[in-house]
């Protein structure tokens, strides 16, 4: 599970599965919670806890954001059963549930749209009784006014914001769509969408140094994919 707050990345991983952990993220601090306190401001670059208890889990949270001014890259959590730590999560927001896409077409260019200054792609809430697929399908064509395909699962996004004075945790399902990329882009306006482009591994690149860290996993993640299935 990732869970982004203020735009770092909280990574649960089950012990058991700890080898999926990014080659590139060398700890530079590791924490035993049964041995040492968890202390924010100790944390730096790739922090790994371990043995941590769903209680201590809720005070690092709570603590995340009250603080501001936090200089460490990314949290590893590693924990023997991910279950309670997620529904003691869960318990502290209002879960709302959206879904989005990478869409790529025949000339291997991917859908980007700017929205309020950021990179970003196309995603948004499910309706009353609507399904993940369904709903990822239809953001696409109404923000960006491109039919797409759904082709499989990339990935599943959480990240938290305030509204209302409401603390809201938003599960993004992500899929990988094909278009053939035949209709005029037509940005949603209502949906503070600037502009939508079609671009090149180069141009995405480029439009990665200026989006969020949630987008960027989800892009790594689809390159993963992408990759996979073209050898």
């Amino acid at each position: 599970m990732i869970l982004f707050i203020d735009d770092r990345p909280i990574r649960i991983f089950k012990e058991s599965k700890k080898h999926g952990i990014p080659l590139g993220d060398e700890f530079e601090l590791v924490i035993d919670a049964r041995l040492q306190p968890i202390r924010l401001a100790d944390f730096r670059g790739h922090t790994c806890i371990l043995n941590m208890t769903v209680d201590q889990l809720e005070k690092l949270i709570q603590a995340l954001h009250q603080k501001s001014g936090a200089t460490f890259d990314s949290v590893y959590i590693l924990v023997q059963d991910i279950k309670p730590f997620k529904l003691r999560l869960f318990s502290m927001y209002q879960l709302l549930e959206a879904a989005g896409g990478v869409v790529i077409n025949s000339e291997d260019k991917v859908l980007w749209m700017l929205r309020l200054g950021k990179w970003d792609l196309p995603k948004g809430k499910l309706e009353k009784g609507e399904k993940f697929k369904k709903a990822a399908v239809r953001e696409v064509e109404e923000e960006c006014n491109v039919k797409a395909v759904l082709e499989q699962k990339i990935c599943t996004t959480y990240h938290t914001y305030t509204h209302k004075n409401q603390r809201i945790l938003k599960k993004t399902k992500w899929y990988l769509m094909t278009s053939e990329g035949k209709t005029k882009l037509i940005p949603q306006k209502e949906e503070n969408i600037e502009k939508v482009e079609w671009l090149g591994f180069a141009a995405m690149n480029k439009a990665m140094t200026d989006t969020y860290s949630s987008i960027r996993y989800v892009i790594h993640r689809f390159q993963m994919h992408y990759s996979s299935s073209k050898l």
